[in-house]
């Protein structure tokens, strides 16, 4: 009896001794930030160029202990960013225990199953799970000299007027909480959008709906479009937003945050779901990630958990607000070992907007879904509007068309941007339907009011359908080289005119009473 008390004696004391700690590490350069990920005793699970956040058994003079026991008694721990003045405030709100804090953020232990963001701010949930180091696997990232005169005509394809409608429509739910019947509604009708481009019709092109949880709360799902490649359909190029929003006050319709970056990327599958290209696209809308990151995360390491080869991740969350008197440009955000993505966009931007500024930036006051994907060993940017005056209405119920985004110009570069940086890495395949007759089909005016005119540069029957928002077709008529159709009968809204053959090409159509 004896001997078993102190066996297990001697097991809980070698169990306290070996029990985990959870650390930080500041980071001092590249050099040393590759050293740690090295280091076979250290676990790493958040990093980025100033510090990460890991598990060690032992701990030495380079770590700040944060807890005793890692991931014990809770699930997750979350960076916070809120400056120090507003601090205690936050503490005060939240059940947390703070482990961390300087003048930029805080360190926390929940004390409760959920979390949320400070007013302004975001938050990054830290979850028991190994990161990796963002890297290129291949030369994938050329450097841009010249324009592509294709690239060129699909960036022209951009139009304002889809973006406000984006917009309009998700700030028209009042509130896109995660977990809100605001939240579905809006994943359903994003879902209808990629429907309505043909994902789920047309050979090669699938749209799901990714569902995860956020600790013990459901949440809408992530809508994920896939549009496959001819060639190498297992290298992926993603482009993502989040289409969740959030506030303290509870109305919160997020036009800027986030509805902008829906639609940069609905207008980026709009074009280039018309063309093939030798990689596979994927176009992502994730909920959640103003708890944390919790839907990117959650796909992030699901492409991870399967092996994707990923080339890259470009991040759209927050283009439309431009601040009184300064010139459209473009805060580039990224960790310095993803140098090569950041290089590979601003050379494109040398090409395409010569006159654009684009400059690498840092940002301490939040955070966005690239993150997740960087710490899945994937390599992720975010341009974002500016990281200096970004919207002041962001997380409150004045980040609305007009206040928050007045600039649906900016918004439009920056879809260009999205465009130009996914269909050059994605490669346009050579046996494109751009070289199909029916491309060189135009439609106007559109917006449309009455009527509506179709004109083609080459003849031959043309066989053409209208659907509307819903997937239903409203008319149906054929032609060869020009034709008039009454649009009297249908209500104003957003349609879809696709031109049918070998393949579809489908346009999209405003009217207006």
């Amino acid at each position: 009896m004896k001997k078993t008390i102190l066996l297990l004696l001697a097991l809980c004391i070698t169990s306290m001794m070996f029990a985990d700690n959870f650390v930080m590490i500041k980071v001092k350069n590249q050099q040393n930030l590759r050293e740690i990920f090295n280091n076979q005793d250290i676990d790493i699970h958040y990093y980025n160029d100033n510090f990460v956040l890991a598990t060690s058994e032992n701990i030495n003079d380079n770590m700040i202990l944060l807890d005793e026991k890692s991931f014990e008694d809770n699930d997750l721990y979350y960076i916070v960013y809120c400056e120090k003045e507003n601090q205690q405030s936050y503490i005060e709100r939240e059940n947390i225990e703070v482990l961390f804090s300087n003048n930029d953020l805080l360190i926390v232990k929940p004390l409760a199953d959920n979390i949320n963001p400070y007013k302004n701010d975001g938050v990054v949930a830290i979850d028991n799970k190994t990161a990796r180091l963002a890297q290129a696997y291949r030369n994938e990232f050329p450097t841009v000299t010249e324009e592509d005169q294709i690239v060129r005509e699909l960036m022209n394809e951009v139009e304002i007027e889809n973006l406000e409608v984006t917009v309009q429509h998700l700030q028209d739910y009042e509130r896109r909480y995660y977990n809100s019947t605001e939240a579905y509604a809006a994943g359903d009708w994003i879902y209808e959008q990629f429907e309505n481009l043909g994902f789920n019709e047309l050979d090669g092109l699938e749209v799901e709906q990714f569902e995860f949880k956020y600790g013990v709360n459901e949440s809408s799902p992530n809508i994920i479009a896939t549009q496959w490649g001819t060639k190498y359909p297992d290298q992926y190029i993603i482009c993502g937003s989040h289409y969740d929003s959030y506030s303290h006050s509870g109305m919160c319709p997020g036009a800027d945050d986030n509805a902008t970056g829906v639609a940069t990327v609905l207008e980026t599958a709009r074009i280039l779901s018309q063309y093939s290209f030798e990689r596979t696209i994927i176009y992502c809308a994730f909920s959640a990630e103003e708890q944390g990151l919790i839907g990117s995360g959650a796909y992030a390491s699901f492409c991870a958990d399967m092996g994707y080869d990923v080339v890259a991740y470009f991040n759209n969350d927050m283009n439309g607000y431009l601040h009184e008197g300064n010139e459209i440009h473009i805060d580039l955000i990224y960790p310095d070992n993803v140098a090569p993505l950041g290089e590979y966009y601003m050379s494109l931007a040398g090409v395409y907007f010569p006159e654009l500024q684009v400059r690498h930036v840092t940002f301490n006051k939040g955070d966005s879904d690239h993150t997740s994907f960087n710490k899945n060993g994937f390599m992720g940017i975010y341009p974002f509007e500016d990281k200096d005056n970004p919207s002041p209405y962001m997380h409150t119920g004045n980040d609305v068309i007009g206040s928050s985004v007045n600039s649906f110009e900016q918004s439009q570069i920056f879809t260009q941007m999205n465009l130009a940086s996914v269909a050059t890495l994605a490669t346009l395949s050579p046996e494109n339907v751009m070289e199909n007759e029916y491309n060189y089909v135009s439609i106007f005016p559109n917006p449309a009011k009455n009527t509506l005119t179709l004109a083609a540069e080459t003849e031959g029957v043309k066989d053409v359908v209208i659907v509307n928002s819903l997937g239903q077709t409203v008319k149906e008529f054929s032609f060869e080289t020009s034709t008039t159709v009454d649009i009297k009968d249908l209500n104003s809204g957003v349609y879809f005119v696709k031109i049918l053959g070998e393949n579809v090409l489908t346009k999209k159509l405003v009217v207006r009473d």
